[in-house]
C-alpha cells in the first residue's frame, strides 16, 4: 500500500509531466489555463524553497545538479528527509 509520502510524489510527477504537455502542445480552455497557473505557482515556490535550504544542503555535500533539479521539482518531499539525518 502506498503512503503519503509516495501519492504525494506521484502526484508531483504528474503535474510537472501535465505542465510540460502544456507547454509544448497546449490544451484548449480553462484546463489548460489551470494547468498552466499551478505549474507557474508551483515553480515559484519551489525556486524560493532552493534558496532558502540551498546553504543546508550544500552543508551536507548535497548541493549538486541533482540534488537542485530534484528540490524544483519535489520540493520538501525531497530535502527534509536528507536535512533530517
Amino acid at each position: 500500500m502506498l503512503n503519503i509520502k509516495q501519492i504525494a510524489t506521484y502526484t508531483m510527477i504528474v503535474i510537472w509531466m501535465a505542465f510540460a504537455v502544456n507547454l509544448l502542445r497546449p490544451i484548449g480552455g480553462n484546463l489548460g489555463l489551470g494547468i498552466h497557473w499551478v505549474g507557474l505557482v508551483m515553480l515559484v515556490l519551489h525556486v524560493l524553497e532552493l534558496a532558502v535550504v540551498y546553504a543546508k544542503l550544500k552543508a551536507i555535500n548535497h548541493g549538486t545538479a541533482k540534488d537542485v533539479i530534484s528540490v524544483l521539482a519535489f520540493g520538501v518531499l525531497y530535502w527534509k528527509p536528507l536535512l533530517r539525518k
